[in-house]
């Protein structure tokens, strides 16, 4: 055969090839489909009942309220009550840390102290705190340990943590310097336990300037003033009162709390959130809203802190 009859029917060929390929391309679609086997269908329903169950599941947990929100910038930077917290180290007891200040710094600040808790009422205080986006000081006893959870959640909260002595019992505490450092471990015992460390801060039970040690201990205020600061500590008294130490009205309260607190820019308020004060809780959020229209801020204490100290009375 001659090559060139060779090469044409060659091309011939493959043309009627890609013809009948086109072809079948074409009516393809509309010729009858094989059924599908078993375990394919099987697979493709099992799919589809899957993203259906998941979809189902999302809008359920949606209607029912229960699923979980995105977390807030703020909460995933937030660092309290964790080991990269700054307060951790700053906050904690040094003798080498001796740089106080003792004078107002001029702006209008108060710093709520929470005497005698945790008790069944310091998460309601917590919570009214959080309504009012205000940061407080609680120095804390032993006296009630169903609660000492509640020392973790205020530190977790941004709230500072003070010791107030164990027992609060003026004649176990002031029995002697010794029995005082006892009774000051043992909260300081259960404070490390639920932030991690042993904070600086303290509050003498009555005050350093009570009378009533003198009763157990001639001089012991004086000479304990003097030792916790040579220790490391710091001892923090008041210079508004709320007066909730006594019994007294919601009314009562809102008052002492605001009057005496007229002029006075760095004000260290002293309140009680033991078991018994409900009334304190009831007249917290008036007394932060007059000091907020005055145009005060809410901290909690820190080394920079004025440190407002009584006169020693024993």
């Amino acid at each position: 055969m001659p090559r060139h009859t060779a090469v044409l029917t060659f091309l011939m060929f493959g043309a009627t090839i890609l013809g009948l390929v086109g072809l079948w391309r074409t009516l393809s679609p509309l010729l009858p489909q094989a059924p599908q086997s078993a375990s394919q269908t099987s697979g493709q329903a099992g799919t589809s009942a899957s993203e259906g169950q998941s979809a189902s599941s999302e809008a359920s947990a949606t209607r029912s309220g229960t699923s979980k929100p995105e977390a807030s910038k703020t909460e995933t930077s937030s660092v309290w009550g964790t080991d990269a917290d700054p307060r951790n180290e700053d906050f904690a007891v040094s003798p080498d840390k001796t740089d106080w200040n003792y004078e107002s710094n001029g702006e209008k600040v108060v710093y709520l102290t929470f005497d005698d808790g945790p008790s069944d009422n310091t998460s309601e205080v917590l919570d009214i705190l959080d309504q009012y986006d205000c940061k407080a000081t609680f120095f804390v006893v032993g006296l009630e340990p169903d609660y000492y959870d509640m020392i973790s959640e205020a530190y977790k909260r941004g709230h500072t943590i003070g010791m107030h002595t164990y027992s609060h019992d003026y004649a176990t505490v002031y029995a002697s310097t010794t029995a005082y450092y006892e009774d000051l471990d043992a909260i300081a015992r259960v404070v490390k336990q639920q932030i991690g460390y042993v904070p600086c801060f303290i509050r003498f039970p009555g005050g350093s300037s009570n009378t009533i040690s003198a009763s157990y201990t001639s001089g012991i205020m004086t000479t304990l003033a003097q030792e916790v600061q040579e220790q490391g500590y710091q001892y923090y008294d008041w210079n508004v009162s709320c007066g909730d130490g006594a019994e007294h009205t919601a009314d009562e309260l809102v008052d002492y709390a605001t009057s005496e607190g007229e002029g006075v820019d760095n004000i260290i308020l002293l309140l009680h959130d033991s078991t018994a004060k409900d009334t304190t809780v009831e007249a917290l959020p008036r007394i932060i809203e007059h000091y907020q229209e005055q145009g005060y801020a809410f901290k909690a204490i820190d080394r920079s802190t004025m440190v407002p100290h009584h006169g020693i009375g024993n």
